[in-house]
């Protein structure tokens, strides 16, 4: 294995699952694998920028809408959460970091995600069942930005995993709507999961379900990426 690291690139080991999700969407099982403790930041995303990342086709081919050029964050601290990012940027840049570590980097999965935020807990929220406004940033906080991945890293999650209820809405490898669908061409609409810091804390439940336009960019969408099979 490659001995290339990022700030802040931390992976918790995720064991096998089965999720199943809201509105009837299915049953799912889930194979073992590492998911990065924090959302894409800042400073990971700029390495990618650097490294010719939106020059080199590589990282692009096949996608719908191609690289263009980056867009800066709304917040642009290095520990900061990656904005204005489309579900295109994030594929290209887990190419691109599957090829430096590599592992096969990728987008999660909606039930990918949702196992690694609250596993078999039944919690609503990867820390419990409550809400608590302390442990997460969502508009309840009055707080109207990201704030740093690291702020809430020492609130207890069910696997460890930090900033996976609110701060930022996390881009998923699958459609919207036909959920099965996991294939990199295509213009449907790509999940969302996680909530953010500007919607309320029904959002930033670990089962709430969301969809937008793979070429959406926007304040409040990031996105974190797994190693998988």
């Amino acid at each position: 294995m490659s001995t290339f690291t990022l700030p802040l690139l931390e992976w918790l080991d995720i064991p096998a699952g089965r999720v199943t999700l809201d509105g009837g969407a299915g049953t799912f099982d889930v194979q073992p694998f590492k998911i990065a403790k924090y959302p894409v930041t800042n400073a990971q995303f700029e390495a990618f920028i650097q490294d010719a990342g939106y020059k080199d086709v590589t990282w692009w081919e096949g996608l719908a809408y191609a690289a263009g050029s980056p867009r800066a964050s709304d917040w642009r601290e290095p520990d900061c959460p990656k904005l204005e990012v489309t579900w295109s940027e994030a594929v290209a840049f887990s190419r691109w970091l599957a090829q430096q570590t590599g592992l096969n980097v990728r987008l999660p999965t909606e039930w990918e995600w949702q196992w690694a935020a609250v596993g078999a807990s039944g919690w609503d929220y990867p820390y419990g069942s409550a809400f608590d406004a302390a442990k997460c940033n969502t508009k309840e906080n009055s707080f109207g930005r990201t704030n740093a991945v690291t702020d809430h890293a020492a609130v207890e999650t069910h696997f460890g995993t930090v900033d996976m209820s609110g701060n930022v809405w996390e881009w998923c490898l699958n459609e919207g709507v036909m959920l099965k669908n996991v294939q990199i061409e295509g213009i449907e609409n790509r999940a969302l999961r996680g909530g953010s810091w500007n919607n309320a804390q029904t959002n930033a439940r670990a089962a709430f379900r969301s969809h937008r336009t793979p070429r959406t960019r926007t304040f409040n969408i990031g996105f974190r990426v797994i190693a998988g099979l």
